[in-house]
């Protein structure tokens, strides 16, 4: 009979859970210095996250959502979940969802041009998400390199007060063109 690690099967577990378990809602990514931006492509697998340090960007493929968009999930996520194809829809609204927390969450993807909201308020969105995405099981696979980047990210920001400060200073005085032409602007015509 073999003898069972238990040292390695925790370990396993809990890189399991890191993965599947996502970071934050959009709100509190933004807050970390991660913009959310429209992926080019509508493929779904089409997740990415780049990171230069102090910001990052996370690109997603855009979705509508209007009245018959409901159905359509149910009847894709039936599909995935009763045969042997991939399951790259159920993971996407998976991930998704553990974006989506709030309505301000909805807003800022719907901002960013991820989200069409032909649906209602951006509460309706947020409910429909929490919602139709509750109890889905995605493959842990999917996206992981990009959740592990998120993870890795949001440590590194979280643990640096300088890169806190920083990304804090850059959502408040640095968050249009404008802003940043001014402060230019003031700087050459001071020296």
């Amino acid at each position: 009979m073999e003898s069972i690690n238990l040292g390695k099967v925790k370990s396993r577990i809990r890189d399991v859970r890191e993965v599947t378990t996502l970071f934050r809602n959009v709100k509190e990514l933004m807050d970390a210095g991660i913009r959310i931006k429209r992926s080019p492509t509508r493929h779904l697998r089409d997740i990415s996250f780049s990171s230069n340090g102090i910001t990052a960007c996370l690109r997603i493929p855009p979705i509508t959502i209007d009245n018959s968009t409901k159905a359509m999930f149910l009847n894709l996520i039936a599909y995935e979940m009763s045969s042997d194809v991939n399951h790259d829809f159920i993971s996407y609204l998976h991930f998704l969802d553990s974006l989506i927390d709030h309505a301000d969450d909805v807003k800022e993807l719907q901002s960013a041009g991820v989200l069409q909201n032909n649906l209602g308020t951006h509460e309706e969105v947020a409910e429909f998400f929490n919602t139709v995405s509750a109890n889905l099981v995605s493959s842990f696979l999917t996206y992981k390199d990009v959740r592990v980047k998120i993870r890795q990210h949001l440590k590194s920001h979280y643990n640096s007060k300088l890169k806190m400060w920083m990304t804090q200073c850059l959502n408040t005085y640095f968050d249009s063109p404008w802003t940043i032409l001014a402060w230019v602007g003031a700087a050459l015509a001071f020296f």
